[in-house]
């Protein structure tokens, strides 16, 4: 019976990550005429004990430095047909690719094959890079490893099979978190720099060296290694992966040391070469509309992003060319994965030239279908209209033009419609728009509607009741006073059919009233009174009689405890017993320092009803004062200045001519600027 796999794994004392390299070769060893070889270079008699559990074949290893030696050990014992290796902190995810591959008879196809390590950059595992390698070959006589570190298999022969099928691999994220990556880089280094002399036209090397200082954040070196490793690839017949590395990592490492015209000079030198492949020159316009943007240079980062969009449209067409273009981190791909990213830089670059055709273009390259694809970029996108506002009819009218059913694009195309004057048109495309409303633009369809006077019952019924506390909350602190009431007056009646969102925004539009100025005191019983009924209202909606009868033993949020508080003052104040009512207000400022300054107008009033003395400030008000700088005293000594300011001033308007209230005002100041 013949081996048809042998699987050669290197190992040392990494048990948890051991235990999950195995557990993923099973299948590979339950489906398939294979063999498991371990090359063991560790101690810890329990990892020794774990291999035992999956083969009897082990090798033990004194470690030299030296890695095509341990895999070689490995591999002069292999009895395999085809040989396949990998690391003790790898694991795969899924081998059925591999295992169909060897069964369905296609392996006798092919002479090598490469699988895909998926290189985390961080423990989460949110961010990776992967990597085809050439980790699996028929197996001949002259199979050997080379190289002492980024050791290889010789010879690798095509044709080759690329499997989608890919390992696990932490130890990038690992070394990094441990403070471990500089002795890495050193030792690995240490290991290139004399295997390069003793092969000085290795362009492989030159490029291994230059992702080391790459690593090690030495740019200016790893940018000396790339170029000499890129001038002895050109001279090679075949055009190798390493080769492709350089051609696209140049410019990026010139560009990480800021020198921006250099990056423009060398990028162009390497597009005009012969040998630049088409994965190379997506990956290089990537980096050179990078450096535009940074140098304004707005026609040459138009055609760098036209550049772009030309051959990524052309190795979509042509699947079986990208698949041979791939290097580590650089393929098709990763570079499409930036597609809107570039674009956006065009659509900057072509307004910016006033060029609103090549506007219309990019425009159309946008994935608009696909929302996974653009959703996070409608932000960029935003800032773009907004740095060129006045180009605003320019830029709509390209959006206009489009053929995407995007919720994103429908904004636009009612925006549009609506500057034409077609409010018909607008008020169709509002509702669609509604009824499917990207995130974070609810808030700017609530307003188109106000504008418009167009209803506002399909949308809200899309908003939680925690989006439009956000929106109330934001639009009454952005607003000015003047403008706030106009837009007030606008909505209230088209909230007619939602009254709990009508009250929250009523309770926020009073709040800013009675915060922002003096109220006359004719005016403020009623304000207040308001107020209290609109929070009531809706406590009285959400929580049960025990709750509303203790807000404070329940707990109940800061809003519905002072309305309570409130509503008791008013109760006595409306039945002549105002002196009473004292204890409720002073219950009220503590409980939401932020109107203190309304509550401080009412007293002021209500000692004018009593014709109370006007020599000096009360008893009442240096008591309710204490209470306010006390409660201003916890938001200094906590650093929340914003806030203390806001209550300064209400303290302020109790105790105008205060000196402590006067030096903890400079305090602030001080502190805040």
């Amino acid at each position: 019976m013949n081996i048809q796999l042998t699987i050669s794994l290197l190992a040392s004392d990494r048990r948890e990550t051991l235990g999950k390299c195995l557990a993923s070769l099973k299948p590979l060893l339950k489906e398939l005429d294979s063999e498991l070889i371990v090359v063991f270079t560790g101690k810890d008699e329990e990892t020794l004990e774990l291999v035992r559990q999956y083969t009897s074949c082990i090798i033990p290893f004194v470690w030299c430095d030296d890695f095509s030696k341990a895999r070689n050990a490995g591999l002069k014992e292999a009895m395999g047909e085809w040989f396949l290796y990998l690391d003790d902190d790898e694991w795969f995810e899924d081998t059925g690719e591999i295992i169909r591959f060897f069964q369905s008879g296609e392996y006798r196809d092919y002479q090598s094959a490469c699988y895909v390590v998926r290189n985390y950059l961080d423990l989460e595992g949110k961010r990776y890079a992967d990597t085809d390698v050439g980790r699996m070959c028929r197996l001949t006589p002259k199979t050997e490893f080379v190289f002492p570190i980024h050791e290889n298999l010789r010879p690798f022969e095509e044709p080759n099979k690329r499997f989608s099928a890919f390992v696990h691999h932490f130890g990038y994220a690992t070394k990094e978190k441990s403070g471990c990556q500089d002795t890495k880089n050193n030792r690995n280094l240490s290991l290139l720099l004399p295997m390069l002399e003793e092969n000085p036209d290795s362009a492989q090397c030159c490029m291994q060296i230059t992702q080391e200082y790459r690593s090690a954040g030495d740019y200016d070196a790893a940018i000396e290694y790339c170029k000499k490793g890129l001038a002895l690839a050109r001279k090679e017949t075949q055009i190798n992966n390493y080769e492709l590395w350089m051609q696209a990592n140049l410019p990026l490492l010139i560009l990480r040391t800021g020198q921006l015209q250099s990056v423009l000079d060398e990028g162009e030198r390497i597009l005009r070469h012969p040998r630049t492949l088409e994965v190379g020159i997506l990956h290089i316009c990537l980096t050179l509309s990078d450096a535009c943007r940074k140098l304004e240079e707005l026609q040459r980062g138009l055609k760098y992003v036209c550049l772009y969009h030309e051959k990524l449209l052309y190795l979509q067409e042509h699947p079986d060319e990208a698949k041979l273009q791939r290097a580590a981190e650089i393929n098709l791909d990763t570079a499409a994965a930036k597609a809107v990213s570039i674009y956006i830089d065009g659509l900057f670059f072509a307004a910016g030239a006033g060029d609103f055709q090549a506007v219309s273009r990019i425009l159309c390259w946008f994935p608009w279908d696909v929302k996974e694809r653009v959703t996070d970029y409608y932000p960029c996108l935003e800032e773009w209209k907004q740095v060129y506002v006045e180009k605003t009819d320019e830029i709509l009218e390209g959006y206009a033009k489009l053929t995407a059913d995007n919720a994103y694009v429908r904004i636009q195309k009612m925006l549009y419609v609506e500057a034409q004057g077609h409010l018909q048109d607008a008020e169709e495309l509002w509702f669609s728009c509604a009824e499917d409303c990207p995130p974070g633009f609810q808030w700017e369809l609530i307003e188109i509607a106000v504008c418009n006077h167009f209803p506002l019952g399909t949308l809200l019924g899309e908003l939680s009741p925690e989006t439009w506390n956000a929106y109330a909350e934001t639009v009454t602190e952005r607003k000015e006073w003047e403008e706030m009431q106009e837009f007030y007056q606008k909505i209230m009646p088209l909230l007619e059919e939602n009254p709990f969102y009508a009250r929250r925004l009523e309770q926020c539009f009073l709040e800013k009233m009675l915060t922002r100025e003096s109220v006359e005191f004719s005016q403020l019983m009623e304000v207040l009174g308001q107020y209290c009924s609109s929070v009531c209202t809706d406590a009285a909606a959400l929580y049960r009689d025990e709750a509303l009868a203790q807000p404070e033993a329940y707990a109940l949020p800061v809003r519905y405890r002072f309305a309570a508080a409130l509503g008791d003052a008013l109760g006595l104040i409306g039945d002549g017993k105002v002196l009473e009512s004292f204890s409720y207000l002073k219950d009220a400022i503590y409980i939401y320092p932020k109107m203190s300054g309304a509550v401080g107008q009412l007293l002021e009033g209500l000692e004018a009803e009593l014709k109370a003395p006007k020599q000096g400030v009360s008893e009442e008000f240096l008591m309710l004062g204490g209470q306010v700088k006390q409660v201003l005293r916890g938001l200094i000594d906590t650093g929340q200045w914003e806030q203390a300011y806001d209550v300064l001033g209400q303290l302020m308007l109790l105790l105008p001519g205060d000196l402590e209230a006067l030096r903890m005002k400079q305090e602030i100041l001080r502190r805040e600027w």
